[in-house]
C-alpha cells in the first residue's frame, strides 16, 4: 500500500482574500496532490485553539480550493466555519507530511515531532530567508528568531525541502553550512513556479473594471508596479524618480500605477507620497484590490512594468509580465534575474541613475522597447501552475 500524503492546508484555509504568494503556491500544491494522488490524500489544518491536528472533510477541502473561498466578503466568518468540518486525525509510521504555508510563525516542524517522533515525514518549503538575511525588512525580531528556530528543526525533521529558485535553495545550504547543519540537512530541490500570461479577455471586465480601466487610461500611458506595499518593495526609489520625471516633464509625465495592499511599515511613505506634486497632478495612482482580470487588462495595456524590490525569492508580478509579452525592470538581486530567464533589464536596486535612466529610454524609444519584446520568447514564459503542480508531485511524492 502507498504512503498516505498528509496535506496541511492550514495556510490555505485561514486566508479567505485574494492570495498572496505562498498562499497561491499551497493552494496549487494541494490541487495538484489532489489530482495526482487523490488516493492517498488527507488534508489536516492545525486547530491551535487545542493544539492538534484534525482531519479536513472531502467537501471543505474543495471549498477551501475554490475561487470563491479566496473572494469572501466575510473572509474571517468563511474562515471559521472549517472548524464545523474537521474530525479526528491520526498519524501513521510511513506518513509523508507535505506542508509548504507559513509554518514558521506556528512551530510546525515541533509539532509533526510530536506525531512522529524522530522520524523524517516531512517535506517542508523554502520560499526565501529574507527575515534571516535582511532581518531589517520585517515587522519586529521575532520574525528572525522565528525563521531561525523553524530552519533549525526543518534540518532535523524534514526528509526533503522544496524551494521556489535556486537562490533561495542556495541561501537555506549555506544557513545549514554556517550553522554546522550541513551534515545532517535534507536534500532541497528547486521547483520554479508557474508563469502562466493570463487568459482572461474585456469580456471578463465587470463595469466598475471597464471604469477603472478608463479612468487609468485617459491619464495617458503609465508604468505598472504590482506588489505588497512595504519597506522591502523598494517603492520609496519609483517615487523620487517620479518626482524628477514630474518636474521635467510636467503634464507629459507618464503615470506610475501601483497595485497592491497595504502592508507593514508603509503608512508613512503613502502620506508623504500622496502629497507630492506628482500625485496631485495624478501621475502617481494607487490601487489595491482588484480582480484578477483588470489586473491582466492593465498589464496588457501598460508601456512596461518594474519590479525595484531589495530582495524576492522569486517574483511573480515580474514573470506575469513576461508571460504577456512586457517588459519588466528588474533588480539585479534576489531571484527576480532568474524569474525571468535574464531577459530583463536589471539594475541595484539603490542605482537611481541607473534606474531612470532605463526607465526613460523605455519610455522614449519606441524602438528599443520593442526590440526588447520581441526578444521575449513567451513560450518561456507559459509554465503554468498545472505544470509546476505536476513537476512538484513528481520531485517529491513519486506521482507519475
Amino acid at each position: 500500500m502507498k504512503r498516505r500524503i498528509i496535506m496541511n492546508v492550514s495556510t490555505s484555509a485561514d486566508w479567505c482574500r485574494r492570495p498572496v504568494g505562498i498562499i497561491r503556491v499551497e493552494r496549487e500544491i494541494s490541487k495538484a496532490v489532489y489530482s495526482y494522488c487523490s488516493e492517498r490524500l488527507i488534508p489536516v489544518y492545525l486547530d491551535r485553539t487545542h493544539d492538534r491536528w484534525m482531519k479536513v472533510d472531502d467537501s471543505c477541502f474543495q471549498d477551501i480550493m475554490s475561487d470563491s473561498w479566496v473572494s469572501s466578503l466575510e473572509p474571517d466568518k468563511k474562515a471559521a466555519s472549517v472548524f464545523k468540518h474537521l474530525q479526528p486525525f491520526t498519524p501513521m509510521n510511513d506518513d509523508q507530511f507535505v506542508t509548504v504555508g507559513s509554518d514558521w510563525s506556528f512551530n510546525i516542524p515541533d509539532r509533526v515531532e510530536k506525531l512522529y517522533g524522530s522520524s523524517r515525514v516531512m517535506v517542508a518549503a523554502c520560499y526565501d530567508l529574507i527575515p534571516l538575511l535582511f532581518p531589517e525588512f520585517t515587522p519586529g525580531m521575532e520574525f528572525f528568531e522565528q525563521f531561525n528556530h523553524h530552519y533549525r528543526a526543518v534540518a532535523r525533521m524534514a526528509q526533503s525541502v522544496f524551494a521556489i529558485s535556486e537562490v533561495s535553495a542556495k541561501s537555506l545550504r549555506d544557513f545549514w553550512d554556517k550553522e554546522g547543519l550541513a551534515h545532517t540537512a535534507p536534500p532541497v530541490e528547486v521547483v520554479p513556479l508557474a508563469a502562466p500570461a493570463p487568459t482572461f479577455s474585456e469580456f471578463d471586465l465587470d463595469d466598475k473594471d471597464f471604469a477603472m480601466l478608463d479612468e487609468i487610461e485617459r491619464k495617458g500611458p503609465y508604468v505598472i508596479y504590482v506588489s505588497t506595499i512595504e519597506p522591502r518593495k523598494n517603492h520609496q526609489l519609483l517615487l523620487d524618480i517620479w518626482r524628477e520625471l514630474f518636474a521635467e516633464r510636467g503634464e507629459k509625465c507618464p503615470t506610475l500605477l501601483i497595485v497592491g495592499m497595504r502592508g507593514w511599515g508603509s503608512e508613512d511613505m503613502i502620506r508623504s507620497a500622496q502629497r507630492m506634486q506628482a500625485s496631485k497632478a495624478g501621475k502617481i495612482v494607487w490601487r489595491e484590490g482588484l480582480s484578477d482580470a483588470l489586473l491582466a487588462q492593465l498589464y496588457s495595456r501598460s508601456a512596461f512594468a518594474v519590479f525595484p524590490s531589495y530582495f524576492e525569492g522569486w517574483g511573480l508580478a515580474a514573470t506575469e509580465a513576461a508571460a504577456l509579452g512586457k517588459v519588466c525592470v528588474v533588480s539585479s538581486t534576489g531571484a527576480l534575474v532568474e524569474a525571468t530567464q535574464g531577459k530583463m533589464p536589471s539594475y541595484h536596486p539603490l542605482d537611481f541613475i541607473g534606474w531612470k535612466q532605463e526607465l526613460i529610454r523605455l519610455l522614449d524609444d519606441a524602438g528599443y522597447r520593442r526590440s526588447l519584446e520581441k526578444g521575449l520568447d513567451t513560450q518561456l514564459f507559459r509554465r503554468t501552475w498545472q505544470d509546476f503542480g505536476k513537476e512538484f508531485c513528481t520531485t517529491f511524492l513519486g506521482a507519475r
